[in-house]
């Protein structure tokens, strides 16, 4: 088994942070087309998976752009 150093580890978990706020923004342009800066300076600040994966299965559920702002707060 392949060594892997403490910085190709970190880089794997950044590039995994990376993929879930990507998701959480993509999904939001989806629904409602446009996002508004804030909420994507809001998301790209988040660095917990388990939040990046509860506010996408947020954004998959709330009705509005301001539903959703309100579960970032």
């Amino acid at each position: 088994m392949r060594y892997v150093t403490s910085i190709e580890r970190l880089a794997k978990e950044e590039g995994v942070i990376q993929n879930a706020r990507e998701s959480v923004i993509d999904n939001l342009t989806t629904r409602f087309e446009e996002v508004p800066t804030r909420v994507v300076e809001a998301v790209n600040k988040i660095d917990d998976v388990a939040v990046l994966k509860t506010l996408l299965r947020r954004a998959i559920l709330v009705s509005s752009m301001a539903e959703f702002e309100e579960e970032l707060s």
